[in-house]
């Protein structure tokens, strides 16, 4: 995400950066389960890893994906969060395509792993043909064999909800986060259709509800709190309140913030899971935010543990 003239200088120093030391430390969030009680799922969430040419950002998910392998216990599967590429709305077709062929060459060398995509603000290009069903979204869309930028799954009895959060503003500008109409009906649909016993967790690349957001940039300069709609999703009270009738929502997931927290309200767990490039591949931590991922173990009674792991 770009939210400030900072974030639009670190975007352009990015080529200067080197990659950082490896770190590992764990915080724990969210509702602890029992010691003695197994996960039924074990998923590990990757967001905003911001890939471009050159060897910083392409070392720096390898070495990710690696420390996954080797130090935390088997994954069931990755949830990549968004923000994939490091930008392709402002960016012609070849800069674009080299940007995807990054993670191209990543996927074809751990085939292993299984991944579920979320589109996020970076992914979309600019440039794209105005009969696309999905205007600049296509692109990313065929990158992850997707026919559309929300969908549904279910694994080892929990239901998965994905989002798209990014969003076109009323005078045709870019962007701000809500689900469009389409969308609405589709999430309130399947919601309905979710058995009431089936756990659920929700996956949007902005914040659907979060604190977060409050606290990156100067969000009270004026004397107000003032929270861009692109920064947490502006139709949060009204996904609150229809989340609200589902009581087997147990958790939703984001990223976009480059920034880590975990909040409860109303008995549901928001976790933004910080961004595994960090700072934008800088060495020096995003507003004390190292890079990383999270590892949420998910248990069949509904409860699930969140971990937040540097790397």
């Amino acid at each position: 995400m770009k939210k400030s003239a900072t974030r639009r200088s670190v975007l352009k120093k990015l080529g200067i950066g080197t990659a950082g030391s490896v770190m590992l430390s764990t915080a724990a969030h969210g509702i602890p389960s029992s010691n003695d009680i197994e996960p039924i799922l074990r998923i590990a969430h990757l967001t905003d890893m911001h890939l471009q040419p050159g060897e910083v950002s392409e070392a720096g998910v390898r070495k990710c994906l690696d420390q996954i392998l080797r130090d935390e216990k088997p994954i069931d599967f990755f949830i990549n969060g968004g923000d994939l590429i490091m930008d392709a709305l402002r960016e012609d077709e070849a800069t674009t395509e080299a940007q995807w062929a990054v993670w191209r060459a990543i996927k074809k060398d751990y085939p292993q792993l299984k991944f579920y995509h979320c589109l996020g603000n970076h992914d979309v290009w600019g440039k794209t043909p105005v009969q696309e069903p999905y205007p600049g979204k296509a692109w990313a869309l065929r990158e992850h064999g997707l026919d559309r930028p929300y969908y549904s799954f279910s694994e080892k009895g929990w239901h998965f909800i994905v989002l798209d959060s990014t969003q076109q503003k009323p005078d045709g500008t870019w962007y701000t986060a809500k689900l469009d109409l389409a969308q609405r009906n589709w999430l309130e649909q399947t919601l309905q259709d979710i058995p009431s016993e089936e756990p659920i967790l929700i996956v949007s690349h902005i914040p659907i509800l979060g604190a977060t957001p409050f606290l990156d940039g100067d969000n009270a300069e004026s004397g107000d709190w003032v929270v861009p709609g692109a920064w947490m999703h502006i139709d949060a009270k009204s996904l609150i309140n229809l989340f609200y009738k589902h009581k087997n929502i147990k958790s939703c997931i984001s990223g976009h913030i480059h920034l880590v927290e975990s909040l409860k309200y109303h008995d549901i767990m928001y976790h933004c899971s910080g961004a595994v490039c960090g700072n934008w591949w800088k060495d020096e931590p995003y507003e004390l935010t190292d890079r990383g991922y999270a590892i949420m173990e998910l248990f069949a009674n509904g409860e699930h543990n969140y971990i937040y792991v540097n790397f």
